[in-house]
């Protein structure tokens, strides 16, 4: 499908995959783009690109029509991704707020695309190496991760219940301009001296490069053999955590971190959970965040190399090579 001309709306168009998407679409694409925010203020940068502000909320069902009215594509992008939440808010945001933009794309009546930005947390970190989208999704006791579990299920239920032409993008670990947990997080943690590898840092980073990522989004809404399927989208080979956080130390003249034995770092991560527990808050220094750094996975991008015709473009040194170049120009490796 040519998108050039039609109309998108875009949810979460502020944050850090919307906004980038956002602004490529309609930039590059000859999208007429709409973003649907809670915060007209924080939108202004997407109005001065001339997209078009829609106040609402996903989780408020009645913001959603006029939004939606005259669409023919969405991408769906907003989420709540922080660990800090209870079940309740997590789910209100990540399924009922799908359920909603599922049900008003429905009523809309002219959507011809909905992209539903998901996750490979989906896979329930199975510890396998180039994990495909034929492996089912499990859930695993992860609030984030079985909620997007459960996303995927409303948007599949509305294509086969309602006819209306979805697919689901399972983003890896996205870095790069703006990236929160992948960027901007490590830096803060190397320019404040904490940065400590497990295991000296030998298991394996997942990295989609933003651009690559916004790529991968825009090929699924074009490419009508995507409708109805889940495609990874993920950089062609995982990389060490010392090699995806040293690019990171390099920028700040830094050019090895202290080590810890996975059980050490457990350990303390469990104690910093309970004292984080004591005075009533959650702590990011926890037991998911250490197994993640020894997680063992990896996924396959050879579906959306077969469906859409993707290839990640930008490969790593490239990648951290710009991103370096956005975090001096904003002052973050002063």
């Amino acid at each position: 499908m040519d998108i050039s001309g039609k109309t998108a709306l875009i949810t979460g168009a502020t944050g850090f995959i919307g906004g980038r998407l956002a602004k490529r679409l309609a930039t590059e694409h000859g999208v007429s783009v709409r973003a649907l925010v809670r915060n007209p203020a924080k939108a202004a940068p997407l109005a001065a690109l001339g997209i078009e502000l829609f106040p609402g909320d996903i989780t408020r069902p009645e913001t959603l029509a006029p939004a939606l009215t005259g669409c023919e594509l969405v991408f769906h992008a907003a989420a709540w991704v922080s660990e800090a939440g209870r079940r309740d808010e997590v789910w209100a945001v990540n399924v009922g707020g799908t359920q909603h933009v599922a049900n008003a794309a429905v009523a809309a009546g002219t959507v011809r695309r909905l992209v539903h930005v998901s996750s490979c947390a989906v896979y329930g970190s199975l510890q396998q190496f180039d994990i495909t989208e034929e492996t089912p999704s499990r859930r695993r006791g992860n609030l984030y991760a079985d909620s997007k579990v459960e996303a995927e299920a409303v948007v599949f239920n509305a294509w086969r219940e309602h006819g209306l032409p979805v697919m689901a993008a399972r983003a890896s670990q996205v870095y790069g301009l703006g990236s929160p947990q992948f960027t901007l997080r490590p830096v803060e943690v190397i320019k404040a001296g904490k940065m400590v590898l497990v295991d000296g840092g030998r298991y394996l980073c997942k990295p989609v490069y933003i651009d690559n990522l916004v790529d991968g989004l825009i090929l699924c809404a074009q490419a009508d053999a995507a409708v109805g399927q889940a495609i990874n989208l993920t950089d062609d080979r995982p990389v060490p955590w010392r090699d995806f956080f040293g690019a990171y130390g390099r920028m700040l003249g830094i050019e090895s971190f202290p080590s810890v034995p996975y059980p050490l770092a457990w350990l303390a991560a469990l104690v910093n959970e309970v004292k984080a527990g004591l005075r009533g808050q959650k702590t990011g220094l926890n037991r998911g965040a250490v197994n993640a750094l020894r997680s063992k996975n990896s996924f396959s991008n050879q579906k959306a190399r077969q469906v859409l015709g993707w290839t990640p473009a930008v490969n790593l040194a490239e990648g951290m090579r710009r991103t370096e170049t956005w975090l001096r120009a904003r002052g973050y490796l002063d």
